[in-house]
């Protein structure tokens, strides 16, 4: 493998290169904006956009943020920490920006990408040896199809995706009506009370939202970045130590989740706002977990956030209705409903492979096909912590390329796939959403699988208090590189899937 092709400079993307470069390949990054950043790069950043986990948190094991960041930082920081993280380690010089790539097709042993020079408007064709995917989750916005918005928009109406909301002008002194309850919605919908004339929420369903400090106190990440944390899940597959915490452990279990619910009834006001989730909150922690804009929930309860919990049936001029029978006639809507993934690029009959009928991807480990030749995935495995879990499945994807990995017969691999695939259907509906590429809650479950992949330690320590302490990516640094004082099994042809 000599020349190695990546498409998309986000987070992925860069520390994939970095991974590649480092052992010494050619790299080439294709990347259709004009910087990196991905999801963070300012032209798909929205006003006051802010990172979910906290800071120490969300870096790469060898680059840590600048201590100079709050705790929870900007995406202007974010994207500046990319931009840094790019220098540092040289991977700027191996980035062609303004590209996009229409064609990703295998031929006689290499990938012809077939792309378009924005700048230029040149068709060219490159020949990689082995090609990176690090589009991630956050692929194209999604804008809901809704009868009549064209006439809503004739009539003077502005539809934006959230996206596209870069400054509170846009907010300032309309009424503005945000569709949705995850991150990007809540945020919006917060900012908008304090500038907009009127903030209407209009969301299916209310959805559990954790606190920056839980109790005002603690800091979410001792609560939620644990080994002991993410324990209280039930995991696809578990070590004795599990079972026995599943089955006559469950009254812990149960008491666990009931008390975690009560704390954030009482620290929201969840009943006085209206907005009591009627599901289990172990049933939606994933990728969507969404950490509360701060005054949030205090704004709905003062009515400075006119919260409604009903969906836009259709638009008629200016009056846009509702399915609770009401009409509202706001002046600017904005859809706060996320991104769709997709791969328009890719060659059909591998394309099919690769996400089914249904949508979901299938992908061992969330990184490779065993039936789609020379090519991996990085950011398909997105997590509560992504940077890092993107970092490890890098270091993965290249001792794959290289064939230095000890995995499972293709045979085991795709039966790996299909039960991986059956449990999200069967066991854990939210595993479904972003197409099935979020491995949360499992964050530590899917390192420690990468890790044994790789041979590695997955732990730096065998002391108790590693079950205790948030996660760490400057532990990886280590455990990357072979070091660590933790005892670690022999590496099998086909690893069993024990939890610790």
């Amino acid at each position: 493998m000599k020349h190695i092709g990546i498409i998309g400079a986000g987070i992925s993307g860069l520390t994939t290169a970095k991974a590649f470069l480092e052992r010494g390949y050619r790299v080439t990054v294709l990347e259709k904006s004009a910087s990196v950043g991905g999801v963070w790069e300012k032209s798909r950043s929205y006003v006051g956009v802010a990172t979910q986990t906290t800071r120490d948190e969300y870096a790469f094991s060898d680059y840590p943020m600048p201590a100079g960041y709050p705790l929870w930082p900007s995406g202007e920081q974010v994207q500046a920490y990319l931009e840094g993280y790019a220098k540092r380690f040289h991977v700027f010089p191996n980035i062609w920006f303004n590209v996009q790539v229409n064609d990703l097709s295998f031929h006689k042993n290499h990938w012809l990408v077939q792309l378009t020079d924005l700048k230029t408007a040149e068709d060219k064709e490159l020949r990689f040896d082995f090609v990176a995917v690090c589009t991630g989750t956050f692929h194209r916005p999604h804008l809901p199809v809704i009868e009549g918005s064209e006439s809503f928009i004739e009539a003077g109406g502005q539809i934006l995706h959230s996206s596209q909301v870069k400054d509170q002008e846009i907010l300032r002194g309309k009424k503005v009506a945000v569709v949705g309850f995850a991150k990007s919605a809540t945020d919006i919908a917060t900012t908008a009370a304090d500038c907009a004339a009127h903030t209407t929420l209009l969301y299916r369903k209310a959805q559990w939202k954790v606190p920056r400090y839980f109790g005002n106190k603690v800091n979410m990440k001792f609560l939620l970045f644990s080994r002991l944390s993410e324990a209280f899940f039930s995991a696809p597959k578990k070590s004795w130590r599990l079972t026995l915490l599943h089955t006559l452990g469950r009254p812990i279990v149960w008491a666990q989740w009931r008390g975690l619910e009560a704390l954030l009834k009482m620290q929201f006001k969840l009943k006085a706002c209206g907005m009591v989730p009627k599901h289990k909150i172990e049933d939606q922690i994933s990728c969507s977990l969404g950490v509360a804009p701060e005054g949030f929930f205090e704004k709905v309860k003062a009515k400075k956030i006119d919260a409604r919990q009903t969906v836009i049936t259709r638009m008629q001029g200016r009056e846009v209705y509702l399915s609770n029978g009401e009409a509202i006639n706001p002046d600017l809507i904005v859809f706060g409903t996320g991104f769709t993934q997709e791969l328009p690029f890719l060659q059909k009959e591998y394309k099919e492979m690769i996400t089914g009928k249904n949508g979901q991807y299938r992908l061992f480990r969330n990184i490779i096909h065993p039936d789609v030749p020379q090519l991996g995935f990085v950011g398909f495995n997105s997590s509560l912590f992504t940077t890092l879990t993107s970092e490890v499945a890098a270091n993965w994807l290249v001792q794959y390329a290289a064939q230095k990995l000890a995995l499972p017969a293709n045979e085991k691999i795709r039966e790996d796939m299909i039960s991986m695939e059956e449990w999200r259907i069967s066991s854990r509906p939210i595993a479904a959403e972003f197409s099935g590429t979020c491995i949360a809650p499992f964050n530590y479950y899917h390192l420690d699988l990468l890790m044994r992949d790789m041979g590695l330690k997955r732990k730096t320590s065998l002391s108790p208090f590693e079950y205790l302490k948030p996660i760490n990516p400057k532990d990886y640094h280590q455990l990357l590189r072979g070091k660590g004082k933790a005892a670690v099994k022999e590496l099998k042809p086909v690893p069993d899937y024990q939890f610790y």
